[in-house]
C-alpha cells in the first residue's frame, strides 16, 4: 500500500458528447459509466425514458480514444408490469467472466419523481445487450414451449432492497471494481432519521466474482463514506494499481454555481476519505459523473482516461462533458481548489439533425397487453430517435421468441389463444424491445374496483436496526390482487395491520414503521392484510 495519495489532474477544458437539439425545451444523458479496454472506449448513459418510463439507458462507443463517437442507441429499459417497472436509471457497469454487468436504479414508487428506490442489475455478454435480469433466483427467465427453449429478459429483483421508510428516496446508484476475485460494490443510501433530518451515505458491499449467482450472496459491509447532504453526489468507483488505492470521484454542490469535483480515496475498499476538490476547468452546475477504468474499473499510469458529467443550469436540459485526466501520486493528503472558480459554460444547443438517428423501438403504455382468450388486437410499436420524437412503425418488424400456446401473431396482430403469459421480441432494424401479454378467461374482470388480496408475502423476512443509530425501518409486503395486480403496501390505508410480539424491543406504528424500544434483542411483528399474514423478525443491535 503506497503512503502517497492520489490527485486528479484535469488538463484541459474537456468537451460536449451530448447537448439537447434546438428544437428540445429538455434532454439529458447524465452518470456515464465509461469503461476504456483494448483500444475502444465505451459509455452507457441514463437518458430520458418515454414519459410512463422514466429513464433509460443509452450506449455510445469510441476506436479513436474518445475522439468520435458513434450514434446512440437505447441498450435497456425497464421490464413492464415488474419491480423496475418506473426506470432504469444511474449506468454502473463492469466486465468479468465473458458478461458485461450493469447496476441500476429503479422502484415502483413513481411518486415524486421516483422514491423507495432500490439497486438491481443485468448481465449481457455484448454491451449493447440484451441485458438479462437478475430475477432472486438467477438470470431472466427460460420456458421450455413444443417449439423449444424460450429465453427472455425476466422480472427483475432488487439485489440491495431499501426497507426504510418508503417516502424516502431510498438505494441506488451502483459503481462496481474488482480486485483479486472480489466484487466491490458501491451504493448511495438516503434516508430521513426520527426527527426527520436527511441521512445520505455511500454504502459498500462486497462479492465473489468466481459465483455466477453472486447477486444472492452479497456481503453488506456498511457506510463507506458519511455525506454531509444530498449535494455530495454518488460515488464512482476505480482502483488504481499504481498506489493500490481505491478512487472515488463524486459531485459537490452539485447543480450549483459553485460545483465542484470531489475525489476519495480509500486503502481497503470499504472506507474512505475525501483528498482532492476540483473546480478548475469544470464546467459549473454539474452532477451525475463517472470515471473510466478498464473492465475490471482499474487503472494505471498511461492508460486513456476519460471522466464525464452532466452541467447546465436549466432543470432537465444538460450537457454530458467528458475530459481526459491524469493522476499523480502526492505526498500531501489533501490538494484542494476551492479558491478557485468553475467556468460558467451555458447550454449551447445543438443543431438538429435533418434526420435524426433513431434510437429506440417500444409499445405503447404501458408497455405490455392484457388479453382475453379468443381476443385480437393490433399491435402499437413506435420509434424514437434521439430527439425522443416518436413516429408509430407499422411495418419491417419481426415478433418472435413468444409461446405459440398462449398467443399467435399474424403481421401486426395478436390473437390470444388460451390462458397464460408470455414474453414477445420486437426487432426493427437494429432496435429491439421486449415485452408482455397476458391471456385470462373470457370474462376476467381487469381493473376490478372490488378486487381483493389473494396473498400477502414480505418483501423481506429479517430487519436490523441499531439501538444507537436514528434510522428507522419500515416493514412492507407484496400484496396480489384478485385482478392480478400487485403493489407493495404497509399502511392502515391499505387495511394492513401490524402485531409486535415484543414491545420491549421495538415499537411499531400503524404504516409499519420499526425504531428501538431502548433494549437490544430480536423481536418478532406479525403482518396482516386481507386475511393473509406473514411474520418478520428485528434485529436490534449496538
Amino acid at each position: 500500500m503506497s503512503s502517497k495519495h492520489f490527485r486528479l489532474v484535469l488538463p484541459d477544458e474537456g468537451y460536449d458528447i451530448y447537448m439537447p437539439r434546438d428544437t428540445q425545451s429538455w434532454g439529458y444523458r447524465y452518470g456515464p459509466s465509461i469503461m476504456v479496454h483494448d483500444g475502444i472506449c465505451e459509455a452507457w448513459f441514463a437518458s430520458p425514458g418515454d414519459g410512463y418510463e422514466a429513464d433509460w439507458f443509452t450506449y455510445r462507443r469510441s476506436e479513436d480514444g474518445g475522439k468520435t463517437w458513434t450514434d446512440e442507441k437505447v441498450i435497456m429499459t425497464p421490464t413492464p408490469d415488474s419491480m423496475d417497472w418506473f426506470s432504469v436509471c444511474d449506468p454502473g457497469v463492469i466486465r468479468f467472466g465473458g458478461y458485461y454487468y450493469i447496476g441500476y436504479t429503479s422502484t415502483i414508487f413513481n411518486d415524486w419523481g421516483g422514491v423507495c428506490n432500490n439497486t438491481f442489475v443485468a448481465r449481457s455478454k455484448s454491451p449493447m445487450g440484451p441485458f438479462v435480469k437478475w430475477t432472486g433466483n438467477g438470470w431472466g427467465e427460460t420456458r421450455d414451449t413444443a417449439d423449444g427453449r424460450l429465453e427472455w429478459i425476466g422480472k427483475p429483483a432488487p439485489v440491495i432492497y431499501f426497507d426504510g421508510d418508503w417516502h424516502d428516496w431510498g438505494a441506488g446508484e451502483f459503481s462496481f471494481a474488482v480486485k483479486e476475485n472480489t466484487l466491490y460494490m458501491y451504493y448511495t443510501w438516503s434516508e430521513k432519521d426520527a426527527d426527520g433530518k436527511s441521512m445520505v451515505s455511500t454504502r459498500v458491499a462486497t462479492a465473489d466474482i468466481r459465483d455466477e449467482n453472486w447477486p444472492a450472496h452479497v456481503t453488506l459491509h456498511g457506510v463507506a463514506y458519511q455525506r454531509k447532504s444530498m449535494s455530495n453526489d454518488s460515488f464512482d468507483v476505480v482502483y488504481c494499481e499504481d498506489l493500490d488505492k481505491f478512487i472515488a470521484l463524486s459531485t459537490d454542490s452539485r447543480l450549483n454555481e459553485k460545483s465542484m469535483l470531489a475525489v476519495f480515496e480509500s486503502d481497503d475498499g470499504i472506507s474512505f476519505r475525501r483528498v482532492n476538490d476540483l473546480r478548475v476547468n469544470t464546467s459549473f452546475m454539474l452532477h451525475n459523473c463517472g470515471i473510466s477504468g478498464d473492465e475490471l474499473h482499474h487503472i494505471k499510469s498511461g492508460d486513456n482516461m476519460i471522466l464525464g458529467y452532466a452541467y447546465g443550469n436549466q432543470w432537465g436540459k444538460w450537457g454530458t462533458r467528458f475530459h481526459k485526466y491524469t493522476f499523480e501520486a502526492m505526498e500531501d493528503d489533501y490538494y484542494s481548489e476551492l479558491d478557485r472558480e468553475n467556468i460558467k459554460r451555458e447550454i449551447i444547443p445543438w443543431k438538429r439533425e435533418e434526420v435524426p438517428h433513431k434510437n429506440c423501438i417500444t409499445l405503447e403504455h404501458p408497455h405490455f397487453y392484457r388479453m382475453h382468450e379468443g381476443e385480437s388486437r393490433e399491435i402499437g410499436l413506435y420509434l424514437f430517435n434521439v430527439c425522443y420524437e416518436t413516429e408509430p412503425v407499422k411495418s419491417d418488424v419481426e415478433f418472435s421468441n413468444y409461446d405459440r400456446s398462449v398467443i399467435e401473431t399474424d403481421g401486426f396482430t395478436i390473437k390470444a389463444k388460451k390462458s397464460g403469459y408470455t414474453y414477445i421480441d420486437a426487432k426493427y432494424k437494429d432496435l429491439f424491445c421486449e415485452f408482455l401479454v397476458y391471456v385470462y378467461p373470457e370474462g376476467f374482470v381487469f381493473d376490478d374496483p372490488n378486487k381483493k388480496v389473494i396473498s400477502f408475502t414480505p418483501m423481506q423476512k429479517i430487519y436490523n436496526i441499531s439501538l444507537s443509530g436514528r434510522e428507522k425501518r419500515q416493514i412492507r409486503g407484496m400484496a396480489r390482487y384478485s385482478d392480478d395486480t400487485w403493489y407493495e403496501i404497509c399502511e392502515a390505508k391499505d387495511n394492513v395491520e401490524f402485531e409486535n410480539k415484543n414491545p420491549e424491543i421495538i415499537t411499531v406504528d400503524e404504516n409499519g414503521i420499526v425504531r428501538p424500544a431502548g433494549k437490544l434483542g430480536k423481536a418478532n411483528v406479525k403482518v396482516s392484510c386481507g386475511g393473509h399474514e406473514f411474520e418478520v423478525e428485528v434485529v436490534v443491535g449496538e
